[in-house]
């Protein structure tokens, strides 16, 4: 199972290529999507296949966007859903969203993939922007595929959940875990909607924004493992997180796809941190 980054250039000459199969999936908003695509490309919302919220949180937070834990593949019916798209296992997977503004969406559908099964996921460097500033074609109508043959075959060194989290509190090894989250969310001043706000102790914030220079498509290697902790090479309990698993997974990808090594993603992340009130969260004073 593979994840690298793909040019507009590649992904052009890829589609050319018509014997090599394929999808390429639109990570960013319908409303987007249906104002002009990849030809080809079907939508993916990453909202739509999280699990429900914990009981008895606020209602604001049972509203899709708002709480980020992937749901069970089985409940939800994932295989069925992703074979509909034409998505299969061993077929290489092109996912893009639309940059730094879209706000990681695309790593989100990518690292689901890949935590489900797909074996190479490719993410379209500068997005959707890229691909137009490229002289690449768009359209308007969804094309559709053949129904494709997804099976599920979890991955769990991507995915850390709140269970392995707290057994971790509670020994004597400490995480490490990079937020990827404003400055303002790390200390703590932000979003009334959250039942608590700051960080995980040990966290250590590398802000999502840095992860795109000024053209809006990814940082090169080198200026990536300037903002990647060196530490993280031994550390006991590497991971990523962020609000709801969104930005977390982008960072994460990016970080293998430069350095080979794999970051568990916390997808729950602060959202459902927070609602356990006997569990540590810093913020500033």
């Amino acid at each position: 199972m593979s994840i690298s980054l793909m040019e507009a250039s590649q992904l052009n000459a890829w589609m050319e290529r018509v014997f090599l199969p394929g999808a390429i999936v639109d990570a960013r908003s319908r409303a987007e999507f249906d104002a002009g695509h990849i030809p080809f490309a079907v939508h993916i919302d990453w909202e739509e296949w999280n699990d429900r919220p914990a009981k008895g949180v606020k209602l604001e937070l049972w509203e899709p966007g708002y709480w980020g834990a992937l749901n069970n593949p089985w409940n939800g019916n994932f295989a069925e859903r992703l074979s509909a798209l034409g998505l299969r296992n061993d077929e290489p997977i092109v996912v893009y969203a639309d940059g730094l503004k879209s706000k990681g969406r695309e790593g989100r559908i990518a690292w689901m993939l890949l935590y489900l099964g797909a074996s190479e996921v490719h993410i379209l460097n500068g997005g959707y922007t890229a691909w137009l500033q490229a002289g690449g074609e768009f359209e308007k109508i969804e094309t559709r595929r053949f129904d494709g043959d997804f099976q599920i075959i979890l991955d769990p060194r991507r995915r850390i959940d709140i269970k392995k989290l707290t057994s971790s509190c509670g020994s004597s090894k400490k995480f490490h875990a990079i937020d990827t989250r404003t400055v303002d969310e790390f200390e703590g001043r932000s979003y009334e909607y959250q039942v608590r706000t700051g960080h995980l102790p040990g966290a250590l914030r590398v802000g999502y924004e840095q992860l795109f220079d000024g053209e809006q498509r990814f940082v090169d290697c080198s200026k990536f493992l300037e903002i990647f902790p060196p530490h993280f090479a031994n550390s006991h309990l590497p991971f990523t997180y962020c609000e709801v698993g969104v930005r977390a997974s982008t960072y994460a990808l990016l970080a293998e796809a430069y350095t080979g090594r794999i970051l568990p993603v916390y997808d729950a992340s602060i959202m459902e941190w927070g609602i356990h009130r006997e569990l540590p969260i810093l913020k500033l004073a």
